[in-house]
């Protein structure tokens, strides 16, 4: 019986220790950047079921035309322009959320700034984690090549090579589940002012339509879906601030 499973229990044992790192690497980043103070927006049940509507609508849309009108080369496009987007959103936030922030603490009334200024400081520590996420496995992997287990030979070799290759998965990992963090946050946006979340995903959007491509299918299709989605999610973003006004007295020159 051991003999029949042995092949089976070598083939998990890799992917049993990608999980375990996985996890462990989702556990610290979650810790890090959604369950800081700030770290979390108002929560309006109504925004966050319209967001989850438009969410899974966008995805049936996405899919349907893809179906209708693609192939499987647009099928791996779409995939790849998803995983560029994840990569690609927190350097966006870098940029333009500084900008975001300085005009809602400049709107401000000098009675909130200080606030806002201590919240700032907040997001600014987020920005340098995560920036140290990507560091982390520049290190790692300098120090692998540098220390090159190859030379010692034998089973220590083999260990040390196994160990620095863990360390790099890890954090690999930990990258990944802080882009997809930072992505939600806006490095913690909300604590800065409530509306900044909804004003980031709106340039954010309008910045990735920018540089996409029209999707598949005749053009009135490909233009009302090139255009539809930034504008639906532009839409919501504003009702938000409007529901942030009126069910929750924040204003937008004020906190």
């Amino acid at each position: 019986m051991v003999l029949v499973l042995s092949p089976f229990l070598l083939l998990l044992s890799p992917l049993m220790g990608l999980y375990c790192l996985a996890r462990s690497a989702r556990r610290v980043a979650w810790r890090l950047f959604l369950r800081g103070p700030g770290s979390v927006p108002v929560r309006d049940p109504d925004v966050a079921r319209l967001k989850r509507l438009r969410t899974c609508a966008a995805i049936g849309v996405s899919l349907a035309d893809v179906v209708a009108f693609g192939s499987v080369r647009d099928i791996g496009e779409s995939l790849s322009d998803r995983w560029s987007a994840l990569l690609t959103t927190p350097w966006l936030l870098v940029v333009s959320a500084p900008v975001v922030f300085m005009a809602f603490v400049w709107c401000a009334p000098s009675s909130r700034r200080r606030t806002m200024w201590a919240a700032l400081r907040g997001s600014l520590r987020q920005l340098g984690l995560f920036v140290s996420t990507l560091l982390l496995i520049v290190v790692l992997v300098v120090c692998w090549s540098v220390a090159d287990p190859s030379r010692l030979g034998g089973s220590a070799g083999t260990w040390l090579s196994l160990a620095f290759l863990a360390g790099v998965m890890w954090s690999v990992f930990l990258f990944l589940f802080a882009s997809a963090a930072v992505a939600r946050t806006g490095f913690g946006a909300a604590a800065v002012h409530p509306a900044a979340p909804p004003v980031l995903a709106t340039f954010l959007v309008w910045t990735f339509a920018a540089t996409a491509k029209l999707p598949s299918g005749p053009t009135p299709i490909a233009y009302a879906l090139f255009i539809g989605g930034p504008a639906t999610v532009t839409a919501i973003a504003w009702w938000e601030i409007h529901r942030l006004r009126t069910r929750f007295g924040v204003r937008l020159r004020g906190g």
